[in-house]
């Protein structure tokens, strides 16, 4: 049965919300699936008031989409439900595959996976079903988990699918630190925002952070390890500058760390606060020996 991987925004958080392009991709480690079974559902995996919701819209007429909510139903007393290992409460896409997994099994009219002139709309599609689970959404998670490629996302809120790599960079490597912290993005957002509301903080998110979230997203596409490794570490700079609220207080120093010998740096991996946190280094090494009792989670693929 197919499955649905967890999400990865790489570079753009924040920032795609004052004008940068963000870059989202799948993450092979964690993913979910459909599967069905004869015992109890644990509360959290229950897809009945996920459906309810459904239901009540579209009484209203208020889908955006037309569901096959009948046999939806139908399935979830078999006992389907959503089998996955994403992490809750991480930015890493739990609801976005689901949301994903059931567009796909019971839309009546999908919009095709190469359909980019449509993207807008699909994500407008999306989002309102990832809303039972946030109250709003950008349709982003969802999205990058039913494409299952790359997505370079713009602020006006197109998409475009990016093709695999036509070349690999020679070097370097991301890999995720866990903080073992679930949060919620809407409060980071706001703080994020609100902090925009002083002309100082926005002017350096416009002249510093946006410039370097470019030209890592530009350097990645281009498979250029060094570039990506100076991108990388002027954003870990800016962020701790910047969003120190949004780093968990445990792992200021181990950032810190980074910058000071240059092993590695380490960013924001979605809106922060908890969740996992991006690294990336030229040396796995001394990535790892620095690093030893964080058990990084190298990410060999991205």
């Amino acid at each position: 049965m197919q499955s649905y991987h967890g999400k990865l925004l790489l570079f753009g958080e924040h920032t795609i919300l004052k004008g940068s392009q963000a870059l989202a991709l799948p993450l092979p480690h964690y993913e979910g699936r459909w599967a069905y079974t004869s015992g109890a559902i644990p509360a959290h995996l229950n897809l009945e008031n996920f459906l309810s919701y459904l239901q009540k819209l579209a009484r209203k007429e208020g889908l955006l989409t037309e569901l096959q909510l009948a046999a939806f139903e139908r399935e979830v007393n078999k006992g389907l439900f959503f089998e996955s290992d994403i992490p809750v409460g991480y930015g890493a896409g739990s609801s976005g595959a689901l949301c994903a997994a059931v567009y796909e099994r019971f839309a009546v009219n999908p919009i095709a996976r190469e359909e980019e002139n449509h993207y807008v709309l699909l994500k407008q599609q999306l989002a309102q079903l990832e809303g039972f689970f946030h109250g709003s959404s950008s349709g982003t998670d969802p999205l990058i988990c039913y494409l299952g490629q790359a997505v370079l996302l713009f602020p006006d809120g197109h998409a475009h699918r990016l093709s695999p790599a036509a070349k690999r960079r020679k070097e370097g490597q991301f890999f995720l630190l866990d903080t073992g912290i679930s949060r919620k993005t809407g409060p980071l957002v706001e703080l994020f925002l609100k902090k925009c509301g002083t002309e100082a903080y926005a002017s350096a998110i416009r002249s510093e952070l946006l410039p370097a979230t470019q030209a890592a997203i530009d350097s990645y596409l281009a498979a250029d390890s060094r570039g990506l490794q100076a991108a990388t570490t002027q954003i870990s700079t800016l962020q701790l500058a910047h969003f120190r609220e949004m780093i968990p207080k445990e792992h200021i120093g181990v950032w810190e760390n980074g910058l000071k010998s240059k092993a590695y740096a380490l960013k924001l991996c979605g809106a922060g606060g908890g969740g996992f946190i991006l690294g990336y280094t030229l040396d796995t090494a001394e990535a790892t020996a620095q690093l030893g009792p964080m058990a990084p989670i190298f990410l060999e693929k991205i």
